[in-house]
């Protein structure tokens, strides 16, 4: 929240605190009303009609203080709404890429709807009543001291008690809600991959018995029946307190009465107060529980917001600007005791491709996410330009990186707004030249509005050779020094993998050219080839030639592929 937004909230606690002690003072004033309208006599100076003159002088502040504490509270919510989105915002623009696991879309989501919409409630709401009701209690045990000391006392001493009970109830409650959270975190993240691995699912005939999500509504659904259940234990604490309120005060009240302290009217509108006062008591307790219970977002976004990002320069190296990369001795592993990659050494040329293979698990994709800095390294260093990526900074690490991942994602925006973003400012020509070199200007062919076709969320409306197209196409016009094919060959059609390769030629001849592929063409026509253990060490490297010769790890690799590549099926007899 913003300094306007928490004035705006000091605003709105100020004026309901004002109304709830007009709230107060109106109720005390019931006592001499009523003994006027019984006896006929003036009380404290004012008789019956001057009595209703206070009370509905009284009722029009109050209303008007009502009004203003409401309009600030929903105008502090409303600046913290958007002021919580664009914290998140930046957070996630600043955390590395490899804090976005796939789980973490369902906790954001949840998040950024569902929890901050209950802290919003409690900000517009149960905030500015807890105060009002507080300033009522606290203008009524004030008001007690002064008709007589007795209910004074009684209200003093049972009041802390009452409150010591609520805040120990309230800590029950939190003990008991928190262990909800994890389980809500849990079926967010499986709604999600329900609703967008539908293909998968269906292809498999499971879906209408998607297992994870039906284990996770089954986990959630107990958890949330156990925190039902242990809430009573709270609910029923404050109800005893309550109910022991009633019973102290009415006591005092009666004794007072019988020893002709009260007359009968007094005692009756004493005991109303009570009553009244023991509503603002519960309902203040309940609040505490709500207000209470919009605090886990908060926790949620704190957490978000108190993540280590990456180390950025404070003026960012610039480098030779040869587009060189090197790998010095570099180790990583996504948790310290199991390394994925140990010992890396090599160089990427300029003008040049650079393959790498090895067996599945070996680091491959972890070497592409290093160098794009997803993470940093646990040992050694990768420069880029002759400098330590990690002194380049971000966003000029980025400007010198284009990434051809083979899971394609694309915006739910036009065909040609895809392919800009790899840089916005190209001109029409520039993007249609792209276009054309990555095999995407076919595909327009078949769409209802060519280039200003939407391709929907993901790129659903395109297989996904052609969203590797799209994607390639974006590489191209990016035009960046270094460009990372991530598997970006696997799995296509003749036409797709023909296009592709073609774009691949152009890439090599302007930028240094890292391929993560098994593609056989792509492999042999390396000018360096990186063989990776299944410890995530090089075993060999060099050119095709020199490693077939050598006859060692990519020898068998390459014998592999090629009887892969003899294989056919063939129908039984």
């Amino acid at each position: 929240m913003t300094e306007t937004g928490r004035a705006q909230q000091m605003r709105a606690a100020i004026h309901a605190s004002f109304s709830g002690a007009l709230d107060g003072l109106a109720m005390l004033a019931l006592i001499p009303l009523a003994a006027t309208l019984v006896t006929g006599e003036p009380q404290l100076g004012l008789g019956l009609s001057g009595w209703l003159i206070v009370l509905a002088i009284m009722s029009v502040l109050g209303g008007v203080l009502r009004y203003r504490s409401s309009r600030h509270g929903y105008l502090s919510t409303l600046n913290f709404m958007v002021h919580s989105h664009e914290r998140i915002g930046d957070a996630l623009s600043t955390l590395p890429l490899g804090w976005f696991r796939n789980e973490r879309s369902g906790e954001l989501s949840r998040l950024v709807t569902q929890g901050f919409m209950s802290t919003a409630q409690a900000l517009a709401h149960m905030n500015n009543l807890m105060f009002g009701n507080a300033a009522t209690l606290l203008v009524l045990i004030i008001g007690s001291w002064a008709w007589d000391p007795r209910l004074g006392l009684t209200l003093t001493v049972t009041g802390p008690i009452a409150a010591a009970v609520m805040i120990f109830a309230q800590a029950l409650k939190r003990r008991f809600a928190n262990a909800v959270v994890p389980t809500e975190h849990d079926l967010a993240h499986r709604i999600v991959e329900f609703a967008t691995c539908q293909p998968a699912i269906r292809a498999a005939g499971r879906s209408k018995d998607f297992e994870p999500l039906e284990k996770s509504l089954q986990t959630n659904d107990k958890a949330v029946l156990k925190e039902l259940w242990q809430s009573l234990i709270p609910i029923i604490m404050n109800g005893i307190v309550v109910q022991f309120f009633v019973v102290a005060i009415v006591t005092v009240t009666s004794y007072a009465a019988t020893n002709g302290t009260f007359d009968a009217v007094q005692t009756i509108v004493f005991i109303g107060l009570t009553l009244r006062f023991t509503h603002n008591l519960r309902e203040l307790g309940e609040l505490m529980v709500g207000i209470d219970m919009a605090r886990p977002p908060l926790e949620e976004m704190t957490e978000i917001l108190d993540t280590p990002t990456l180390s950025e320069p404070t003026t960012p190296a610039t480098g030779d600007g040869s587009g060189r990369v090197e790998f010095h001795d570099v180790a990583f592993g996504y948790t310290p005791e199991h390394p994925v990659v140990r010992n890396l050494s090599f160089t990427a040329e300029p003008n040049q491709v650079t393959a790498i293979v090895g067996p599945s698990g070996s680091g491959k994709t972890t070497i592409a996410r290093l160098l794009s800095r997803f993470w940093d390294v646990d040992g050694g260093t990768i420069k880029l330009d002759g400098v330590d990526i990690r002194f380049l900074g971000t966003k000029q690490l980025m400007a010198r990186l284009s990434m051809v991942f083979q899971d394609v994602y694309l915006f739910d925006d036009t065909l040609e707004a895809n392919i800009r973003i790899g840089r916005p400012d190209a001109s029409a020509t520039e993007v249609r030249q792209a276009a054309q070199l990555a095999g995407v200007t076919s595909i327009t062919e078949h769409l209802p509005d060519g280039w200003d076709t939407t391709v929907g969320e993901g790129g659903r409306s395109l297989s996904g050779g052609e969203r590797q197209r799209v994607s390639v196409a974006r590489a191209l016009l990016k035009q960046a020094p270094v460009v990372i094919f991530d598997e970006a060959t696997s799995a296509l059609d003749a036409e797709n993998e023909r296009n592709i390769l073609a774009a691949m030629e152009r890439l090599r001849d302007q930028s240094t050219f890292l391929v993560i592929a098994h593609k056989l063409d792509t492999v042999r026509n390396a000018d360096k080839i990186i063989v990776l253990d299944e410890h995530g060490q090089i075993a060999e490297q060099g050119t095709h030639e020199e490693l077939f010769e050598a006859n060692g790890p990519y020898r068998s690799f390459w014998d592999r592929r090629v009887a892969a590549t003899g294989w056919s099926l063939k129908q039984a007899k």
